[in-house]
């Protein structure tokens, strides 16, 4: 808090995953949006970088993609040549970008997760059904885990007895080898993949005759990319994203007893109006903001607010700052189930880039809310979550909580 307030401008660099594993970083990204919103950081384990920290100056980075690059990379660090997972989509420009996104987007629109919603409530419901009742138990695992792997499963058209190896194939992917990751070794991880590029592979060639409403089926249907699967890299990488898009709902679905524990009154007001539901998961999302930060790369000098960025600089956009941006969001710390702007929210980025994956995720969290609203009275947190050590991903290793019968 200290060095929050006090310490020089130059000397703050607000990428440390420590400060969010800790949920200290709120008061970091304050200062910046008032005294320095588009601030450069020369120093930091990454590298040189600038924050874009208000909402309306993110917004206008997400939109100008010819100044504001995504090709290649869109985190904080630089991928090392080994990580041959960011050949997607996400990671490309006009027009590849837009190409590919139509061959994933029938399996993720609006109607698509429509048809899905009857499906995913009876599962939300089984699940919440089957929780112990006055014992703690982990949510993060017990609920949010295990609903966005049964989803995982639905979107890629993968048996449900499959769904835990295709988030763990997915993970090894985009993880660097070492003692206790996922994979330990570069022949381990070589290993994985070559069972993962196997596996989609046949799903490949089942889906290419017999497609059905899932995302491989669709992008063997889609001329842009029915021929993806010769290049097995592109594609698992296509794959890969889309499945951590869908899992960076984890996050909100375990922030969501998180905060309505700190904010009893607003599950109340809930309860009371359970038509509020839809607008209290955009709010979880402004308020949680599942992915902390996307990156682009300057492909020109460019001024924003008044600084230069040089071509080649890194511009980290900050979507925490974003969505507790006073300008836009008033007391934008608290939750407020009614908020009357919290679709404004810059939780899923904007742009062309806005998350495939996002009707998916706003689907699950607004059902997991209607089925709790429906069976308990009030779930308590009984320990201090545990976050992950991440400016990536805000996410949960423990939420530990207890229902009361």
């Amino acid at each position: 808090m200290t060095d929050a307030v006090g310490a020089p401008l130059d000397a703050l660099d607000v990428s440390d995953p420590e400060r969010f594993r800790q949920h200290t970083h709120l008061p970091y990204f304050a200062r910046l949006r008032r005294e320095d919103p588009v601030h450069f950081c020369p120093t930091s384990v990454y590298g040189p970088y600038w924050s874009v920290t208000r909402h309306d100056d993110i917004l206008a980075v997400e939109v100008n993609h010819r100044q504001f690059s995504s090709n290649g990379n869109v985190i904080i660090g630089d991928v090392p040549a080994e990580f041959d997972a960011t050949r997607a989509f996400a990671t490309s420009d006009p027009p590849v970008h837009t190409q590919e996104r139509q061959g994933v987007s029938p399996a993720l629109s609006r109607r698509r997760v429509a048809e899905l919603e009857d499906e995913t409530r009876g599962s939300v419901g089984t699940l919440l059904d089957g929780l112990p009742r006055d014992e703690p138990f982990n949510w993060a695992t017990r609920v949010s885990a295990e609903l966005t792997t049964q989803m995982a499963a639905t979107l890629f058209g993968f048996p449900m007895t499959e769904r835990y190896r295709l988030m763990q194939w997915a993970e090894a992917l985009v993880t660097t080898p070492g003692v206790g990751a996922i994979v330990e070794s570069w022949s381990q991880r070589e290993a994985v993949i070559c069972e993962y590029q196997a596996r989609i592979l046949e799903l490949w060639r089942q889906r290419s005759t017999a497609p059905g409403g899932d995302v491989i089926s669709t992008l063997t249907q889609c001329p842009h990319t029915a021929r993806m699967a010769d290049d097995p890299t592109h594609l698992l990488g296509t794959i890969t994203l889309v499945a951590g898009a869908n899992e960076a709902a984890r996050g909100a679905l375990s922030g969501c007893v998180v905060a309505f524990d700190m904010f009893p009154g607003e599950w109340e007001r809930l309860r009371v109006d359970p038509s509020l539901a839809g607008n209290a998961a955009a709010e979880i999302v402004r308020w949680q903001t599942p992915i902390i930060h996307m990156r682009r790369t300057a492909t020109e000098d460019v001024e924003l607010r008044g600084r230069r960025i040089r071509k080649g600089d890194r511009v980290v956009m900050w979507y925490c700052s974003g969505n507790r941006d006073e300008r836009l969001f008033e007391n934008g710390d608290a939750l407020e189930i009614d908020r009357r702007n919290a679709r404004q929210h810059v939780g899923f980025g904007g742009g062309i880039h806005r998350c495939v994956g996002s009707y998916v995720a706003e689907m699950q969290l607004r059902l997991l809310l209607e089925e709790m609203l429906a069976r308990f009275p009030r779930i308590e947190v009984v320990a201090e979550p545990t976050r992950v050590a991440s400016n990536f991903s805000a996410n949960y290793e423990e939420v530990l909580v207890r229902i009361r019968s």
